[in-house]
C-alpha cells in the first residue's frame, strides 16, 4: 500500500477513536450504563483506557491524529516533488522482439531455371532451405514533460541481398544494423494532433502498418511488399476525432530504399507525400470491437530521384528467389499510388482486403506505365478470441488469449493445461507487374497461404505458414520473347517472442 494511503487509513481509524471515547465519556456523563461491566459498559477494540470521566485517552489520541496528519502532509509533498523531478527528465522502457523462422523450399527443375532466369543466375533461382533471425530488435521508449514521447529503434537482423545488384552467381548477403522507428512526438496539438518527426512508416496500408507482431501471416501480402514504402524520414501529422470513428494522418517523405544507417544526399528529388484517412461505419462499444467495419483510403505521391523506379517481391517469405521483377523502369519521373482498404470483424471471425495501384509517369520518350495487385485473407480463433482494434490509430494490435498457455501438475497430482489461443487463417494475393504498351515485363503471381497461429500468451506466438505461389513472366522483354512459369511451395515456422 502506498505511503500516503496508509497514513489517511491511520488517521480515519484514529478520528473514530477520538469519536468513540468522545461517545464514551458522554455516556459517563449523561447516560446510564450497567456498572457491573468493566468500563461503565463499554466494551470492543476501541474502548479508551483510563478511568471515568479521565481524558488523557482522549488526549493521547488527538496527539496521534496531529503526528499522522503531520505525516501525511509530508508524504504529500514527497510524492509532489517526485512527480515534479520525474517531469523533468524523460522516462525510459526498453523493449525488444525476437523470431526465429526457419523455411523449406519445394520446386522443380522447370521452377529454379525460370526464376533463376529472373534472378539472374542459376543458382539465384533455386530457394534453399534457411534457419534465421528474422527479427532480433531492441528498443527503447518513453515520454518526457507531458506532451513529449519518443522511440529509438534498431534491428541487428538487417540483410542486404548482394545477388543481383552486383551480378554474384550465388545468393549472398551482408549483414548489417538497420534502423526502424526512431522518432520525437509531439502530442496533443491543435488540429494536428500528433507531430512526429523522425524515420518511422508511412502511412499507407493497413496491412503495413499493423505490427508484424500482430500481423496474421509471417509476411505481408505481395502486393504490400512490392508497392508499400515501410520507413522513410519525415514529419507526419495525425489525429482522430473525438468519437474515434475516423482518423487521418498526413506527412512529408524522404524516400529510401533502405533501412540501414540513414543518408541521402541527391537535389533531384526522392520526396513523398503520403495521406490516410480510415473511418468506422460500425464499432460494437458493448463488447469493446467484437464487432466492427473498417474502412481507409491512402494516397502516395512520389518525386523519383536519379535511381528511378523498381518493383519486385518474393512469394511471401523473407528469403529465397524473387518472382516478380521489373527491373529499373527507364524513364521513371513520379508516381502517384492509391490504396483502399477495408476490414470486417464479428466475434473470432474477421476479414482484410486491399488494393494497391501504382501509376508511374515517364518521361519521353517512354509511354506511362501501371502496375496493380490485390490480396483478402479471412481467419477464424478457434478459442474463440478476436482481433483487438486501436480506433485512434486506425489498425489491429496484440491478441490477447482468453486462457495462456501453461501445463502443471496440482496438488493432486493431476496436470493442469491452459490452452492458449488459436487461429486458423488463409489469404490469397496477386500482383501484376506487367504493363505491354509500356514495355515493362515484370510477371505476374498468384499467392495462397494457410496459416495457424498459436498464441502461447499475448507476447509470445508458434506460427505455420504453407505458401503455393505461381508466377508468370516474359524474358526477354518483348512479345515474342520466351514465357516463363515457375510454381513455388513454402513451408515456414516462426517462433516468436516480444517484450
Amino acid at each position: 500500500m502506498p505511503e500516503h494511503t496508509r497514513l489517511w487509513s491511520m488517521s480515519i481509524v484514529a478520528m473514530a477513536l477520538l469519536a468513540i471515547g468522545a461517545g464514551r465519556s458522554l455516556g459517563q456523563e449523561g447516560l446510564v450504563l450497567d456498572p457491573e461491566l468493566p468500563n461503565g459498559g463499554a466494551t470492543g477494540p476501541f474502548v479508551v483506557a483510563g478511568a471515568p470521566g479521565d481524558s488523557k485517552g482522549l488526549d493521547e489520541l488527538a496527539k496521534r491524529v496531529a503526528d499522522l496528519e503531520k505525516a501525511l502532509k509530508k508524504a504529500d509533498e514527497k510524492a509532489a516533488a517526485d512527480k515534479k523531478k520525474a517531469a523533468s527528465k524523460p522516462t525510459f522502457v526498453l523493449g525488444g522482439r525476437m523470431y526465429l523462422d526457419t523455411v523449406f523450399f519445394g520446386q522443380s527443375d522447370t521452377s529454379r531455371t525460370a526464376l533463376g532466369v529472373l534472378n539472374g543466375s542459376a543458382a539465384a533461382g533455386d530457394g534453399q532451405d534457411s534457419v534465421y533471425f528474422r527479427a532480433l530488435r531492441l528498443e527503447g521508449k518513453g515520454e518526457m514533460f507531458d506532451v513529449f514521447s519518443y522511440k529509438l529503434e534498431v534491428d541487428f537482423s538487417g540483410r542486404e541481398d548482394l545477388t543481383t545488384s552486383q551480378g554474384t552467381v550465388s545468393p549472398s548477403f551482408v549483414e548489417q544494423v538497420n534502423f526502424k522507428d526512431i522518432y520525437l512526438r509531439v502530442k496533443e496539438l491543435p488540429l494536428l494532433g500528433n507531430l512526429s518527426v523522425g524515420h518511422y512508416k508511412e502511412p499507407f496500408s493497413l496491412e503495413e502498418l499493423i505490427s508484424s507482431k500482430f500481423t496474421t501471416f509471417m509476411e505481408r501480402a505481395l502486393p504490400v511488399s512490392t508497392f508499400v514504402p515501410a520507413r522513410n524520414a519525415g514529419v507526419m501529422a495525425q489525429n482522430m476525432l473525438e468519437s474515434e470513428r475516423a482518423t487521418w494522418a498526413i506527412g512529408v517523405f524522404r524516400d529510401d530504399p533502405n533501412e540501414n544507417l540513414f543518408y541521402e544526399y541527391d537535389d533531384n528529388g526522392g520526396w513523398a507525400v503520403t495521406a490516410r484517412a480510415t473511418w468506422l461505419p460500425w464499432y460494437d462499444e458493448a463488447t469493446e470491437g467484437r464487432g466492427l467495419l473498417h474502412t481507409g483510403l491512402a494516397y502516395r505521391y512520389l518525386d523519383f530521384d536519379t535511381s528511378g523506379a523498381r518493383f519486385r517481391a518474393r512469394p511471401e517469405t523473407g528469403v529465397g528467389p524473387r518472382v516478380v521483377d521489373t527491373g529499373n523502369i527507364a524513364g521513371a519521373a513520379d508516381m502517384s499510388q492509391l490504396c483502399p482498404e477495408v476490414a470486417f470483424v464479428y466475434g473470432p471471425f474477421s476479414l482484410q482486403g486491399e488494393w494497391i495501384g501504382a501509376m508511374v509517369h515517364r518521361r519521353a520518350p517512354h509511354a506511362d506505365a501501371e502496375f496493380g495487385g490485390m490480396y483478402v485473407l479471412v481467419s477464424y480463433f478457434l478459442t474463440g478470441e478476436h482481433r483487438p482494434y486501436k480506433r485512434s490509430e486506425g489498425r489491429f494490435v496484440r491478441i490477447r488469449p482468453f486462457e495462456n498457455f501453461f501445463r502443471v501438475r496440482d496438488c493432486d497430482g493431476c496436470v493442469r493445461t491452459g490452452r492458449g489461443a488459436w487461429e486458423l487463417a488463409y489469404r490469397y494475393s496477386n500482383v501484376d507487374l506487367n504493363d505491354i504498351e509500356a514495355s515493362v515485363f515484370g510477371g505476374t503471381a498468384d499467392d495462397h497461404t494457410i496459416g495457424v497461429n498459436w498464441y502461447l500468451n499475448p507476447y509470445s506466438r508458434v506460427m505455420f505458414n504453407y505458401v503455393h505461389s505461381n508466377a508468370d513472366f516474359i524474358r526477354p522483354a518483348t512479345l515474342a520473347g520466351t514465357a516463363y512459369d515457375a510454381a513455388t511451395d513454402v513451408f515456414e515456422m516462426r517462433a516468436q517472442f516480444d517484450f
